[in-house]
């Protein structure tokens, strides 16, 4: 469904699920604002059992002038209603009666609960709504005024935990864009009740410590809380991760925290959440969702006893590797040749001078560093950037010439820390091919492993079952992860031998 399609509509309904919170409202807003600017008139509803009542929520509204009714019913000229941040039958939304020939549309970045089609966009790689809002009205060239732009961040905010929970680069790109910073922080310190306070007291009451990682249970609440809470729960000491979780309607909600260069709050969110939800975020700071529906396919323990269940397999689901200080014996494992195949690299400097702290984004997350003359940018066949130093590049690999292009899911970029300023970096790119004479020493993965590089000794690069550990013959201290299907296309095992290292 492209968003200019619904220009043909005279008279829209724009609804957001019960209980409103700031992501869908600010969604719909948006959406609201682009038909206004086709002269199409349009309203925002909710139903559900409770009007909005959230002070940082009656704030939001009046702040920026959004008119939303809480009803039961519809306009009877109303031909076509969007579902934003829910779909029309799942539990969350109130179903209203339409007219017969009225068209329903969709957007939301949840799991799909109706049927997809032509009237559907339903993107649940993305955090927020708001982003998948924001992707479709930029694809379209829509100016956002400053009204939209603050509606749509604020919406990604608060169903991020404060942008802790950004899954995808596209939600990272909103993440970037301008917003009045006063009123974010108005609204922000603005989202507890003396309710909710007792909530938060009683959560941290409410606790079971497993190794290092505390597991906090608190009353169903507003998930924002959750976040407020774990920042809490966070500084008590012997605990360098904590998990709380409240009761929803429909699944748990988590929020996690870790201050331990071992444990990514990100990815230990994903692993409890694993095939019984969703999860994600930053390197300290995630969240997630796990399903009623789908733990109990999994388990017959309660949702409670099964996070508790994986909190305690994830202990036990690691090993670890730290470039040079590990006991890996490379020189006994086998030995692969880099295949030629065409890849490309960027010298760092040519992006950004030198000396510019930047952020290199692709689809596998992102990578911090600085730019430096001795410094490139490896890309490779599947869109993965990697840094490299430039001694190490000129013995590895011959430039034809030529720039280098590729197709991918997200276009890699890199982001100006200073000036929040973003760079494609495929422009930079030139083509370049691995020598005849570059070895490595490769094992396969047989339990998930965290490999500690030499360019970045406090966060860890995840490696799964199937991946390889590889490092170069030259240098066992330069180890890494690779993917297991980017290594079957790009190395190939050899039986001669050379000399021994």
């Amino acid at each position: 469904m492209f968003i200019k399609d619904l220009t043909k509509y005279k008279n829209i309904i724009i609804q957001c699920h019960d209980i409103p919170d700031a992501d869908t409202i600010g969604s719909a807003f948006a959406i609201q604002c682009y038909l206004k600017s086709h002269g199409i008139g349009t309203k925002l509803v909710y139903g559900g059992s409770a009007a909005i009542s959230k002070p940082n929520l009656i704030m939001m509204l009046d702040a920026l002038d959004i008119v939303i009714t809480y009803t039961n019913e519809l306009p009877p000229e109303t031909d076509a209603l969007i579902t934003v941040d829910c779909q029309r039958g799942a539990g969350n939304v109130y179903n209203y009666e339409l007219p017969e020939t009225a068209s329903v549309y969709v957007i939301d970045h949840h799991r799909p609960e109706v049927p997809e089609g032509n009237n559907t966009v339903i993107r649940p790689e993305l955090a927020g709504c708001a982003t998948v809002v924001w992707s479709m009205l930029t694809e379209e060239g829509y100016d956002l005024d400053d009204r939209v732009q603050n509606a749509l961040y604020y919406g990604l905010f608060t169903d991020t935990n404060g942008l802790s929970e950004l899954r995808h680069p596209l939600d990272r790109d909103l993440a970037d864009i301008s917003y009045d910073a006063g009123l974010i922080k108005k609204l922000k310190n603005a989202a507890i009740t003396l309710d909710e306070l007792d909530i938060i007291g009683n959560a941290l009451r409410d606790y079971d410590v497993m190794t290092n990682i505390g597991l906090f249970r608190a009353k169903p609440c507003d998930p924002n809380l959750l976040g407020f809470t774990s920042d809490i729960a966070q500084q008590v000491a012997h605990i360098d991760c904590c998990v709380i979780y409240c009761e929803m309607p429909h699944g748990l909600k988590l929020s996690v925290r870790s201050s331990a260069r071992e444990i990514m709050a990100s990815e230990i969110a994903g692993f409890l959440c694993r095939d019984a939800g969703s999860g994600g975020g930053a390197l300290d700071k995630a969240g997630g969702f796990l399903s009623y529906t789908k733990i109990a396919e999994k388990a017959t323990d309660s949702p409670a006893e099964y996070l508790k269940s994986r909190i305690l397999e994830y202990l036990n689901s690691y090993d670890y590797i730290y470039a040079g200080a590990h006991n890996e014996d490379f020189n006994s494992m086998p030995l692969y040749i880099k295949l030629p195949r065409p890849v490309g690299f960027a010298p760092s400097a040519d992006v950004y001078p030198e000396g510019t702290k930047i952020t290199i984004r692709t689809i596998e997350g992102d990578v911090d560093t600085v730019t430096a003359s001795d410094m490139y940018l490896m890309i490779g066949i599947q869109g993965e950037v990697y840094p490299i130093k430039k001694e190490r590049f000129e013995k590895s690999y011959t430039v034809p010439g030529g720039v280098y292009s590729l197709e991918t899911e997200y276009t890699p970029s890199i982001l100006n820390r200073y000036t929040g300023g973003r760079t494609v970096i495929l422009p930079y790119a030139k083509t370049c091919i691995p020598k005849d004479d570059k070895f490595v020493r490769a094992r396969i993965l047989t339990k998930d492993t965290k490999v500690f590089t030499a360019w970045d000794t406090e966060r860890y690069y995840h490696g799964s079952i199937g991946d390889y550990l590889v490092a170069n013959e030259d240098n066992y201290t330069d180890c890494y992860i690779v993917r297991g299907d980017i290594f079957a296309e790009t190395y190939e095992r050899i039986t001669r031998t050379l000399p021994y290292k």
